[in-house]
């Protein structure tokens, strides 16, 4: 039986927005939503359904298969976009919505549940639909006991046994963990990368590609991954047991709605705030196995466990981000990976 989204708070919302009723929405409205393939069937292809249901506003889909050619493709046609809600990655939106042509900015203080919302997950330009923190991934059928924190893999029992991605993936994340780690921070990643050219000896080989890292995890040429909670998801999906636990510091990434300038922003805002419901939230969690971004979704505990606990979180600027982590690479080429 499909979710449902509360009938009062969609009133609330739809009238937060300035718009003036259901009766009036539901007469030949939709909006079309720009949106990776397996990510709508996981789980927003549902709640499409339920704000349609709810709403009357009918919800068309385009799929893209990556952010960089989908954002050419809007500027391109900045025009006459063809599209309402377009979802990126929150480091390819910090840049692209300073296009303020193309990207309308989100009714912040309008956003229905921003109070229940992880820290760091909206801001003016984007909405979290979902977070993945980066973490560590386990076979508990080749690791004995459980890892517990990120210092755990610099023990001498994980040699030859772990794949770490490369500073070029997640956006450098790798690079600031380990820099908190030893005492750095992300104005000073060195004592990071040092603390990484120490984990080499465990390190079986660094990864740019998530499907190479996660079928290595399956056939157990590896016993330990560090990856987000999609990791963890598809080599469950091959009937292998794993577990995870994102330790301090837990960088913070996301998936993200930003609204793009179609003339049709008002009915876009309402999706993505219907998206953050509870209700929405709870289905990407299952859908996806990614962390929710309201707090108060409904998440199984075998799933709950893999997420990090709020105060663990990290949640960092993305345009510092942009800008040093292809150095932050550079050096780790240098010094770690030679």
């Amino acid at each position: 039986m499909p979710v449902t989204f509360p009938r009062r708070a969609l009133l609330a919302a739809t009238a937060a927005f300035g718009l003036s009723g259901l009766p009036t929405l539901a007469q030949d409205q939709s909006i079309t939503i720009m949106i990776w393939g397996t990510t709508w069937q996981t789980a927003f292809e549902q709640i499409a359904a339920n704000f349609t249901e709810e709403t009357g506003i009918e919800v068309q889909l385009m799929p893209q298969s990556n952010s960089g050619e989908s954002l050419a493709k809007l500027q391109a046609n900045r025009a006459a976009p063809g599209v309402d809600v377009w979802f990126t990655t929150s480091s390819v939106a910090n840049r692209a919505v300073k296009d303020t042509e193309l990207f309308a900015p989100i009714p912040v203080d309008a956003l229905t549940y921003k109070d229940d919302m992880v820290d760091g997950s909206y801001n003016a330009g984007w909405v979290g639909a979902y977070a993945y923190p980066l973490g560590i991934v386990w076979r508990p059928d080749m690791v004995d006991g459980d890892i517990t924190s990120w210092e755990d893999l610099w023990k001498p029992e994980f040699e030859n046994a772990i794949a770490a991605p490369t500073p070029a993936t997640y956006q450098g994340r790798i690079v600031l963990v380990a820099a908190e780690l030893a005492g750095g921070s992300i104005d000073d990643v060195d004592p990071g990368i040092e603390k990484l050219k120490q984990l080499e000896p465990n390190v079986a080989f660094w990864y740019s590609s998530d499907a190479q890292a996660r079928q290595a995890l399956a056939n157990g040429e590896i016993s330990v991954l560090v990856s987000p909670p999609s990791g963890a998801k598809t080599v469950r999906n091959e009937g292998i047991e794993v577990k995870m636990v994102s330790p301090a510091p837990a960088p913070m990434t996301y998936d993200v709605m930003t609204i793009v300038r179609n003339g049709k922003e008002d009915l876009a805002a309402q999706f993505v705030d219907f998206a953050t419901s509870p209700e929405s939230q709870q289905i990407i969690a299952t859908g996806n196995q990614n962390m929710p971004v309201n707090t108060k979704a409904s998440v199984l505990p075998e799933l709950a466990s893999q997420y990090a606990k709020p105060e663990d979180t990290r949640t960092y600027d993305e345009d510092k981000v942009n800008a040093e982590y292809d150095s932050w690479n550079e050096k780790f080429q240098m010094t770690v990976s030679q």
